[in-house]
């Protein structure tokens, strides 16, 4: 039998993801895309904006029409938030929340009859799976899952659970396995990794212990866990990459007051400082959320000095979007569509220049290690320590490999380089 994946949202599900497909494999069922004829489909949804929860249900629509009479197994966020939304969509389709997600949809592969599985977090333990089998020479490890903020606009407490973490001998097996099949790089993620339960830095510190990783890169960190002291730490890990997305959200300090963000400006910047400070080549990603209720052009103000003082590599713009049960839908002086749009389009613009003055600055390094993940039409692309992804055109194909270049040129998006050295 056939199935195929979608998957929507955040790093968590990618990962999930591959350990369904694996599992699956393993059972004998057989792998396509999801937009051939399957027997089984299963998307994996999210539901963290509106938007997300609409391709959610653009997706489980396609599936239904692409195969009739197929199975559709939707889990995620949006699954287990909003079960009877789905069960809307079909009497038919096999709801799976993510409480005991891994289990539940193999358990619902097999079933004959329908599967409704999107119980509460009464119990908080953790769904420990491992991943042995990459597929690429930089592989997702869940480390942790769940959250306890208390967000205005978040509904990931309700989706996710409280927080759980994987044992820390669990995570070097997996790193260890996935070292022997040739991973090169070990990303660690998870809801909100700072809320690992087992001593995150010391964590890192082994693995960068485990021979063949060449290379730790985090998920999302929460300011508040950023210290001097955590800053000097991870530079002393040889094989962390100076690469750090920081969960910012805004830049206006009374838009996060409202926000009920355990920070504020001030505390941000000097959790950047910290950073800035103590790790060479470093480079920084961030969220940020336009329009929050309330917003004024002042705040906004505020926000776009920040992106432009602090000048991040990456910043990802959300429009805020309301999300039910959540304290900021039901706020007054919500923002209309068109000012948030304009403000995104602002930051975007903003965020581009900056990008590009980075790149630019890329140039004066003299020899960049770059981690090598696809080859196409005598082009190699990866991506820098520093998470900027570079080209090199080649008639050998280097994916899975770790080689030192020489910077040449850039663009908006992208370094062109040429070889200097092969680890």
């Amino acid at each position: 039998m056939t199935f195929g994946i979608y998957t929507l949202g955040c790093r968590v599900n990618q990962y999930e993801s591959r350990v369904i497909a694996e599992r699956l494999t393993g059972m004998g069922y057989t792998e396509l895309p999801f937009s051939s004829r399957c027997d089984i489909y299963i998307i994996n949804s999210c539901a963290v904006t509106a938007e997300s929860v609409r391709k959610s249900r653009q997706m489980i629509r396609r599936a239904k029409k692409t195969s009739d009479g197929a199975k559709i197994i939707v889990t995620g966020c949006f699954a287990q938030i909003s079960p009877d939304e789905v069960k809307a969509l079909g009497d038919d389709i096999h709801i799976i929340g993510n409480k005991n997600k891994l289990n539940d949809i193999l358990n619902a592969v097999e079933a004959t009859e329908v599967c409704v599985c999107a119980e509460e977090f009464n119990i908080p333990e953790y769904e420990n799976y491992i991943l042995t089998k990459p597929t690429r020479a930089r592989e997702y490890i869940k480390i942790q899952d769940g959250c306890e903020g208390k967000c205005a606009y978040c509904v990931i407490p309700r989706a996710r659970g409280p927080v759980r973490s994987k044992p820390r001998e669990s995570v070097i097996e997996e790193v260890k396995a996935l070292a022997q099949r040739g991973v090169k790089e070990i990303i660690l993620t998870g809801i909100e990794i700072a809320s690992y339960q087992y001593d995150l830095p010391s964590l890192i510190e082994e693995i960068d212990t485990v021979n063949g990783i060449e290379r730790i890169s985090l998920g999302s960190l929460e300011p508040t866990l950023i210290t001097e002291e955590l800053a000097k730490r991870f530079a002393k890990i040889k094989k962390l990459t100076p690469h750090f997305h920081i969960s910012v959200q805004s830049g206006s300090t009374t838009v996060l007051n409202r926000m009920r963000r355990k920070y504020n400006v001030q505390m941000l910047e000097r959790s950047i400082g910290h950073l800035k400070k103590h790790i060479p080549n470093l480079r920084l990603t961030c969220d940020i959320i336009v329009g929050f209720p309330g917003e004024s052009e002042a705040e906004f103000e505020e926000t776009r000095a920040f992106l432009e003082r602090n000048r991040f590599l990456h910043a990802h713009i959300f429009t805020y979007s309301k999300r039910p049960l959540t304290v900021a839908a039901d706020m007054k002086d919500q923002i209309p569509e068109n000012i948030k749009i304009q403000r995104s389009s602002v930051l975007n613009s903003l965020q581009t220049k900056i990008k590009a003055e980075l790149l630019t600055n890329e140039l004066e390094r003299c020899s960049v290690p770059v981690l090598f993940e696809t080859y196409a039409d005598n082009v190699n692309t990866g991506h820098s320590d520093n998470y900027i992804e570079y080209r090199v055109a080649s008639a050998d194909d280097l994916t899975g490999q770790l080689v030192y270049v020489k910077p040449i040129s850039s663009d908006t998006d992208t370094v062109t380089a040429e070889i200097s050295s092969i680890l």
